[in-house]
């Protein structure tokens, strides 16, 4: 069996700002234009683990359906910076009793995230 499934989400400064204080990572990176230029970006970027939390949202399906993700791995290939727009991918594959979601996420026709999650019966946990 194979589904597909998407999700689109933008990064906004709020989305940066709630994080940084929910996290307590307020590397300037992340907050301030002058910061991310000298660093040679051309915005301020993502938190990773903010990229990866907002993708979670393509499961949420599958999880209110008694099952829990045991483990979620995510490569970070490109920068992702305040205000783009990511489009995620997943394919769920079945295997024995585990289902896996094999995720792309792209901003615009560029790869910049690429990860997996496992997910199983909440009672196998």
């Amino acid at each position: 069996m194979c589904v597909r499934n998407s999700s689109t989400f933008t990064i906004t400064e709020e989305k940066i700002k709630q994080y940084a204080f929910l996290s307590g990572d307020f590397n300037r990176i992340h907050l301030d234009q002058e910061e991310a230029e000298r660093f040679g970006y051309k915005a301020p970027i993502a938190h990773g683990m903010l990229t990866m939390g907002l993708t979670l949202d393509i499961a949420s399906f599958i999880t209110e359906k008694g099952r829990k993700i045991s483990t979620y791995e995510m490569q970070f290939l490109k920068p992702i910076f305040k205000n783009d727009t990511i489009h995620i991918f997943a394919e769920m594959k079945l295997e024995n009793d585990s289902t896996y979601f094999v995720i792309i996420g792209r901003n615009g026709k560029e790869v910049v995230v690429r990860g997996q999650l496992k997910m199983e019966e909440a009672a196998s946990l």
